[in-house]
C-alpha cells in the first residue's frame, strides 16, 4: 500500500486519539497527586481507573474505521489507507 496523503492523515487521526489517552491518564494521576497520594499509588489507580474511557476511545475509533477498511467501492483508494492506519495504529 503506497504513503500518500491519505496515511498521512490517519497518521494525524492517529496521533490525536494517542494523545487524547495520554491526557486522560496523566490528568487523572495528577489529580491524584494534588491530593496527596503516593506517585506510584496515583499512577496504579490512574491505570485502573482510566483504562476504560482509554479503551473505548481507542474501540470507538477502530470500529468506525472498519467500513473504510473492507470498502471496495468509489473512493475506496482513498478511504482504505487511511482506515488501515487508524486501526493497525490503535491495535
Amino acid at each position: 500500500m503506497p504513503f500518500s496523503i491519505s496515511p498521512g492523515v490517519g497518521f494525524i487521526a492517529l496521533f490525536g486519539v494517542a494523545v487524547l489517552n495520554g491526557l486522560v491518564m496523566v490528568s487523572y494521576i495528577n489529580s491524584r497527586k494534588a491530593e496527596g497520594a503516593a506517585i506510584r499509588q496515583a499512577v496504579l489507580e490512574g491505570a485502573m481507573t482510566r483504562l476504560r474511557p482509554v479503551l473505548m476511545t481507542a474501540l470507538v475509533a477502530s470500529l468506525g474505521f472498519i467500513p473504510m477498511a473492507v470498502s471496495t467501492g468509489s473512493g475506496a483508494e482513498v478511504q482504505r489507507p487511511l482506515a488501515t492506519v487508524v486501526i493497525g495504529g490503535l491495535i
